[in-house]
């Protein structure tokens, strides 16, 4: 428990740092983003691989680094949303392609694989086309949905999306980011102090044993104090306060994002539990000591960042 805390000072300390960068250009918090997805990308592949479900490793780390760097210059360059999608789809399938192309092209280093995970029976062209389908499993889950937090974290650069000078001069960008780490946070913390404390019924036994429904409770109570509490000190911001009443907004808003943002941070990582079970691992890495990998740590975030995403679209 020691170990654990000491992490999540750092973990805080960390984020912290991350979005004081932010005032200064919002690169350096893409660029913290994307290293996480970098690194959740690996952690998700390797845990794919231990219940035999073989991707191109590589590949899969290399993919958000491309995807991130294409993000980053369609900012500077203001596509338009076609183009955005264009890109997203266009590099999957490209990444899908070379994937199976290399299997094919090294069939020698593709049967050596083969031989090592003692796979009879399968011919190089079907392994390397099954390859190809997990390691675009990977490139989806985590990358895209660490995009969604990348594209929040650049809200004015989004034309298309944003036409309300009060919008873009409003902080309203920015208090989501916000809300959405603070949701995720405060959700699993929640539930894992009321699920410890009062047990009670187990959640999903096969799935997650130590989950409780007290806990889920809790970590909802959490989602939702955690919204409504970003969204109290940001009503102390005089351009925030003026968008807050431009948009015709009311505390029932961030409420409702207290609620669906928790609901789909648990449900998030039920989801990586569901994937670490079939792999039969604890934790998807161990770079936080007491917390596990990035990846159980933000298996929550990814869900809500993508939820503020659309909440945004909700409310703008």
């Amino acid at each position: 428990m020691k170990q654990r805390t000491i992490t999540s000072i750092f973990i805080v300390i960390g984020l912290a740092l991350l979005f004081v960068s932010r005032m200064l250009t919002p690169f350096i918090f893409d660029f913290g983003i994307g290293a996480l997805a970098v690194i959740g990308a690996v952690e998700v592949a390797r845990v794919f691989e231990r219940s035999g479900r073989f991707s191109n490793i590589v590949m899969a780390s290399i993919y958000p680094a491309i995807v991130y760097v294409g993000l980053c210059f369609a900012f500077v360059k203001s596509w338009n949303w076609l183009a955005y999608f264009g890109w997203f789809i266009g590099t999957l399938f490209v990444f899908f392609l070379l994937v199976y192309l290399i299997g094919i092209i090294f069939k020698s280093k593709t049967l050596k694989e083969l031989k090592n995970h003692n796979i009879e029976n399968m011919s190089v062209n079907k392994y390397s086309f099954i390859k190809a389908i997990n390691t675009s499993v990977v490139c989806v889950y985590p990358t895209f949905l660490f995009c969604a937090i990348i594209i929040l974290n650049h809200l004015t650069s989004f034309s298309f999306v944003v036409e309300n000078e009060a919008i873009l001069n409003g902080n309203l960008d920015y208090m989501l980011l916000v809300m959405a780490f603070v949701v995720t946070m405060l959700t699993d913390s929640f539930a894992m102090v009321v699920g410890s404390t009062f047990k009670g019924p187990k959640l999903c036994p096969l799935i997650s044993p130590k989950k409780t429904i007290s806990g889920a409770l809790g970590g909802l109570c959490g989602g939702i104090i955690g919204a409504t509490a970003t969204f109290g000190l940001f009503m102390l911001n005089g351009p925030f306060k003026s968008l807050y009443y431009s948009l015709e907004l009311n505390i029932w808003y961030f409420i409702f994002f207290g609620f669906v943002g928790s609901v789909l941070c648990q449900c998030g990582d039920i989801f990586a539990s569901v994937i670490k079970r079939r792999a039969r691992v604890k934790d998807y890495g161990t770079i936080f000591p007491g917390h596990g990998g990035v990846m159980d740590r933000v298996d929550g975030l990814v869900f809500v960042g993508t939820f503020a995403l659309i909440f945004l679209f909700i409310i703008a």
